[in-house]
């Protein structure tokens, strides 16, 4: 019952997979947090540690968002850790990176070493937080983490730090042992878990370093900050398919509810929704896998669009559920949170002021939620 359907049809084993093990765990996940057993359980069906081809990759994304969003977010954050390390090489920064890779790479790639990360603070102007400082033999940290996810069931985290350099500002990428190692870190202070008003079952906590030592055969990678940040607003700008995933899932929901009470208008707003979702859906998906990235107003539109587009889906369940729709504990409660978490995720300034010019702008009473023609593929 999936009215919107894949975008590939090449991943019905992870499919079942997700059908049969995360979604029926979702509220209790929601509310106790992800099991380390889920993520063991996508690693063995090899979905969790090299990363799949972008189709298939953005296909998972879907799949596991739209059981269980934190689950995903968990899952994801495992992956650019993975992607760091495996193109990780020898330079004169980073001279000992080969013993990094021997220790993790190979464990992260099967799935069996989680691994968390901590690196939307870059994204912030102001001075650097956490900064790095480099010794004689390796690298001091000295700040704070916000928001550093999967903390309490991950083996590493990769930590992203600006150095001290004004003239010459760079990032460092290194790994230490996150909540499941055996030993703490010296000057790694590690707070309780954050209250969130969603995705509270990610394991979430805050951070404080106090002259953390990672030593040379830690550091995976250390570029330039520009660079960093031009590669990162590229990806930023295109919708995320968690959000079509978030969308599905409340769709198939309401497809669900609409057979169960034989509910017609029900069926039609998924009919109209579960549209709009393939077709913003194709157009962002043909942007982002163009060589050229100059078009990213056109992108960002899209990714504003698929977000108002989860908040709609979303609330659809709640409207067409009635009183039962505000129950705590509910899976409509869960994907109202889901969408709101999505609005501020992987957030830049540019996405921030497209989202509310969007809200401010084209959500007049009576007028269509997409005015513009989505653009063909």
């Amino acid at each position: 019952m999936d009215p919107v359907g894949a975008d590939t049809e090449e991943l019905p084993d992870a499919a079942d997979l997700i059908a049969t093990v995360i979604a029926p765990a979702a509220e209790r996940v929601d509310e106790e947090g992800v099991q380390r057993s889920a993520i063991d359980a996508l690693s063995a069906a090899g979905l969790f540690g090299s990363p799949l081809v972008q189709a298939l990759q953005r296909e998972l994304t879907e799949l596991l968002a739209a059981a269980d969003a934190s689950t995903w977010f968990c899952w994801v954050q495992h992956q650019t850790p993975l992607r760091t390390l495996a193109l990780a090489s020898p330079s004169d920064a980073t001279p000992d990176v080969e013993i990094l890779r021997n220790r993790l790479l190979a464990g992260m790639q099967a799935g069996k070493l989680l691994s968390a990360v901590a690196f939307a603070h870059l994204r912030r102007g102001g001075p650097p937080n956490p900064v790095a400082t480099r010794t004689a033999d390796g690298w001091l940290l000295n700040g704070t983490l916000d928001w550093v996810t999967s903390w309490d069931i991950a083996d590493v985290v990769m930590i992203m730090a600006r150095t001290d350099h004004a003239d010459a500002p760079t990032v460092i990428s290194c790994f230490l042992p996150a909540g499941r190692a055996d030993a703490p870190t010296p000057g790694l202070e590690v707070g309780e878990p954050l209250s969130l008003l969603a995705m509270g079952g990610t394991h979430t906590r805050p951070l404080a370093l106090r002259d953390v030592f990672v030593p040379e055969e830690s550091v995976a990678a250390v570029d330039d900050l520009g660079d960093w940040l031009a590669a990162d607003l590229v990806k930023t700008v295109d919708a995320s398919p968690a959000a079509f995933g978030v969308t599905r899932g409340a769709l198939r929901e309401l497809t669900e509810l609409a057979l169960a009470r034989g509910d017609a208008d029900i069926k039609q707003s998924v009919e109209r929704l579960a549209l709009q979702c393939r077709e913003i859906r194709r157009a962002a998906y043909s942007l982002a896998d163009r060589p050229s990235k100059s078009n990213s107003a056109e992108r960002l539109e899209l990714r504003v669009a698929s977000l108002d587009l989860v908040v709609r889906a979303a609330t659809a369940v709640v409207i067409a559920r009635a009183g039962a729709g505000v129950m705590s504990g509910t899976s409509a409660e869960r994907r109202v949170r889901e969408a709101m978490f999505l609005q501020i995720q992987a957030q830049t300034g540019d996405s921030r002021r497209a989202g509310l010019r969007w809200i401010s702008d084209n959500r007049v009473m009576g007028e269509p939620a997409i005015r513009r023609k989505v653009p063909d593929g």
